[in-house]
């Protein structure tokens, strides 16, 4: 085991007695759960930057700090363009962001442990302490290695702080992508709002839109202005409506007007519709993606009918009964259970719940709040003065409206 603030100190010599100091290594950052290192650089006597190929080395000796290369001189000069796409020990891997996953935190590599297996030498595990700081200044010389203090390399994402270089093909292991978005979440509040936007930017679009779905507003919006417009727009599309127009109304108007423009017909006009309501009132806090039929369906025409649009929103527990499609004025509910349960021949209005609580979109938000979580319900429906159902106010935003601001975005979603 060797680490490398210790290597950095280390000559290189060659078959012909000439020698030069060690000053990076290059690894090949996914191959594998311990990346081997493939070269490594010098200066040479003109002070240009050159490397050789890992295959070079002879001989790696420890003792006497010293690695034996067959000709330094057959080391071609490094180009910016050549060295583009490297991923370097010592000017990228080191102080940079990690994530640990295993123990679920963000972190700096102060050093980085490496190990000979076999004929390669891979990097093997991050050091985080201040030991490892200690033994950077004074280049290797102080500073006890601590077991305790080394973090598997397997169980680390690396992050550049650049939301491009996802884009541009840089190599990522995507083990971030296996936890839960809470989780996710709470990693990226820990991290400068370019690595986080970077770690959004690596995670599939479903999981990106359920991550962002549970950060903070501030935070939310740090992320999402730093996506490309190819990202956004297909997050936009997956988000929650009352989450999505809130994030818009957040952003600048032109760019606000630009996502709309750019979103489907359907989406777009229920974003629109939500931009309308203010901020405190009802209308603010509601979902307009909500699932209705028509009360003169009977239980099997009602369960063909909603097979598709069940696939799509978030809330799917309770179906809303209406007269008919264009006025949709409320009738009852059903839960979607009791639905799948009833006489398929039965119809609708049979067995749907008439009793309804409902809310008016322009009342105030904190108290329609109140009204949802003391009603011990999943969601209560939000209609205009005419009957018609606009949306709901789920007991998930309900709970969010009235939580400290400092826990809403921990508030667990269940329900939508």
């Amino acid at each position: 085991m060797v680490m490398f603030s210790q290597l950095r100190r280390f000559n290189l010599i060659d078959g012909h007695g000439r020698r030069a100091k060690l000053m990076d290594l290059a690894i090949a950052l996914l191959d594998g759960d311990y990346p081997p290192v493939t070269r490594l650089f010098f200066l040479d006597q003109k002070n240009k930057k050159r490397s050789l190929q890992w295959s070079q080395v002879k001989k790696l000796d420890l003792k006497s700090r010293s690695i034996t290369v067959r000709d330094l001189e057959s080391a071609p000069s490094e180009s910016t363009d050549s060295m583009a796409k490297e991923v370097l020990l010592g000017d990228d891997v080191l102080d940079a962001l990690v994530l640990d996953l295993q123990n679920r935190r963000a972190t700096r590599a102060n050093d980085l442990w490496l190990e000979q297996d076999g004929n390669e030498f891979v990097l093997r595990a991050a050091d985080t302490s201040f030991g490892a700081f200690l033994r950077r200044l004074t280049r290797g010389r102080y500073g006890h290695v601590a077991r305790s203090a080394l973090y598997d390399w397997k169980y680390i994402e690396f992050l550049r702080g650049d939301p491009d270089a996802v884009r541009n093909g840089e190599g990522y292991h995507l083990r971030v992508a296996r936890l839960p978005p809470g989780e996710i979440a709470r990693l990226t509040d820990m991290l400068p709002y370019l690595h986080a936007s970077e770690l959004i930017t690596l995670l599939p679009d479903d999981k990106a839109v359920d991550t962002l779905e549970v950060l903070s507003p501030q935070r939310q919006l740090q992320v999402f202005e730093e996506l490309e417009e190819d990202q956004a727009i297909a997050i936009l599309i997956l988000m929650a409506p009352d989450i999505a127009a809130d994030l818009l109304g957040r952003l600048p108007t032109k760019l606000m007007r630009q996502y709309l423009n750019k979103l489907p017909e359907t989406q777009s006009e229920r974003l629109i519709e939500l931009l309308g309501y203010p901020e405190d009132a009802v209308g603010g806090i509601m979902t307009n993606d909500v699932i209705f039929a028509r009360a003169s369906l009977t239980v099997a025409e009602a369960l063909e009918t909603l097979r598709e649009p069940l696939k799509k929103p978030d809330f799917v527990f309770i179906i809303y009964v209406v007269d008919n499609l264009k006025a949709r004025r409320v009738r009852g509910s059903i839960s979607l259970r009791n639905l799948i349960t009833a006489d398929a021949e039965l119809r609708l209005e049979e067995v749907m719940d008439p009793y309804l609580s409902t809310l008016n979109p322009l009342s105030s938000a904190s108290e329609a709040a109140y009204r949802v979580i003391d009603s011990h319900v999943a969601a209560l429906p939000v209609v205009n003065d005419d009957g018609r159902l606009l949306g709901i106010v789920t007991v998930d935003a309900a709970i969010a409206q009235v939580a400290p601001a400092n826990w809403r975005s921990q508030a667990p979603r269940v329900f939508s």
